[in-house]
């Protein structure tokens, strides 16, 4: 019977051990159970690898493959869509230099870039945390000429919603300000297609572009792709997008010339 009874003890003990180690594990990828399941809920800002800062660091921006297939869907989009020069923003509501990004950088270029036909910005939404995703998911559901002023809101008033007992009460003021009912802000958080939609493309974008870490922008045109990671002074984004837009105009007028 002792036999038995030490027996049954160990294999209990094994189970603990063994559940312990898996919610420790993913509680440090960033997830923790609540309602039944795992949830993202941690910011995880994630290290980048050692090969990637050797490269940032030979560099402004990092040349990709131009041949590697991607599918982020243009549904915030700020510029025209026949401008040459695309900026993909992977950027994570929660994120303090995602929203200085927003709030300082981008209206300058927008002056310069988006409004003269010369860049296009999309953004493309990148979760780190559960309230970032909440907010991805609003920003999915409202009109889609409404995105952009949503994201700026959004960021401006992160410090509010991240400091919320409940994010969802400031959420569902912003989500009514731009003409979302109270029942459709209930379905859009529950909207379970949508939640694996941002969570595909945010997966993409690690698995194909190596990005971990918010702000992270893939700048492309009819010639080249090339990443930008972690966020620059306006100075710095100016000069490299003269120089692309330089190039883009040289080799349009060689195509010009041998025609």
């Amino acid at each position: 019977m002792e036999k038995y009874i030490h027996r049954l003890s160990f294999i209990i003990t094994f189970v603990l051990v063994y559940i312990a180690a898996g919610y420790i594990y993913l509680s440090y990828k960033g997830f923790v159970y609540q309602e039944g399941s795992f949830e993202l809920v941690k910011p995880a800002n994630a290290a980048v690898s050692d090969e990637k800062i050797s490269a940032a660091a030979q560099s402004f921006a990092t040349p990709i493959d131009s041949n590697i297939a991607l599918n982020f869907e243009a549904q915030n989009v700020v510029g025209s869509k026949d401008a040459p020069l695309t900026i993909y923003e992977f950027s994570s509501f929660g994120c303090p230099h995602c929203a200085d990004f927003h709030l300082n950088v981008l209206p300058k270029l927008s002056e310069q870039y988006f409004d003269t036909n010369k860049v296009r910005l999309v953004f493309i939404a990148f979760p780190l945390d559960r309230r970032s995703m909440q907010a991805a998911m609003l920003e999915h559901c409202l009109n889609p000429f409404d995105r952009p002023d949503f994201v700026n809101l959004i960021f401006s008033k992160q410090r509010e919603w991240a400091l919320a007992r409940k994010a969802e009460v400031p959420f569902a003021a912003y989500a009514q300000n731009f003409g979302l009912k109270e029942q459709d802000f209930k379905a859009c958080l529950k909207n379970d297609t949508l939640a694996k939609e941002i969570m595909f493309s945010r997966q993409e974008a690690i698995d194909k572009l190596k990005i971990e870490g918010t702000p992270a922008f893939l700048i492309s045109d009819a010639y080249k792709n090339e990443i930008i990671y972690g966020v620059s002074s306006f100075k710095d984004f100016k000069q490299y997008l003269d120089e692309r837009i330089s190039l883009l105009e040289q080799a349009k007028k060689t195509s010009s010339d041998e025609q």
